[in-house]
C-alpha cells in the first residue's frame, strides 16, 4: 500500500491574516506549539504564504526590528509550494527536498485540507 500525503498530514491548520502583527502571530505559534503558521490569501486571486520561526529570527530579531511593528505579510514566504493530498509520500518528500522546503499546505480539489512537513512524513509514516 502506497502512503499518501493525506495519511501523514496535519489536518488542523492554524492560519492568520497578512495584516496580523508578527508579535500576535508568534503568540499564536507559542500557544499552539507550532513552528510554522499559514497566512491565508486576501482574495480568490491571491495565494497562501508561510511564516516560520526562522523567518521571525532572521527577518526581525536579527535585524533589530520590533515584533509588534511588523506585519505577517512583510516577512512571509509567498507563494508557497502546495502538495496534493493524494500524492504518494515518497514523491512529496522528494518534491519538498528538491526545493529545500520543510512545510507545505495540502490541497484537495482546490481546497486547503491540511499541512504536511518532512517531519510528519517521517514520524507519522512510520506509525502506519
Amino acid at each position: 500500500m502506497v502512503e499518501r500525503v493525506k495519511d501523514v498530514m496535519y489536518a488542523y491548520v492554524m492560519n492568520i491574516h497578512g495584516i496580523t502583527k508578527v508579535s500576535d502571530a508568534l503568540s499564536i505559534m507559542k500557544d499552539e506549539n507550532i513552528k510554522t503558521i499559514l497566512v491565508r490569501p486576501r482574495n480568490d486571486e491571491d495565494v497562501y504564504g508561510l511564516i516560520t520561526l526562522r523567518d521571525i529570527a532572521t527577518k526581525i530579531i536579527a535585524t533589530g526590528k520590533r515584533l509588534e511593528e511588523v506585519h505577517a505579510y512583510e516577512i512571509m514566504s509567498k507563494p508557497v509550494l502546495t502538495v496534493d493530498a493524494n500524492m504518494p509520500v515518497h514523491y512529496a518528500a522528494r518534491f519538498l527536498t528538491n526545493f529545500n522546503v520543510t512545510w507545505a499546505p495540502v490541497m484537495e480539489d482546490g481546497e486547503l485540507v491540511g499541512m504536511v512537513s518532512l517531519m510528519s512524513m517521517v514520524w507519522k509514516g512510520r506509525e502506519m
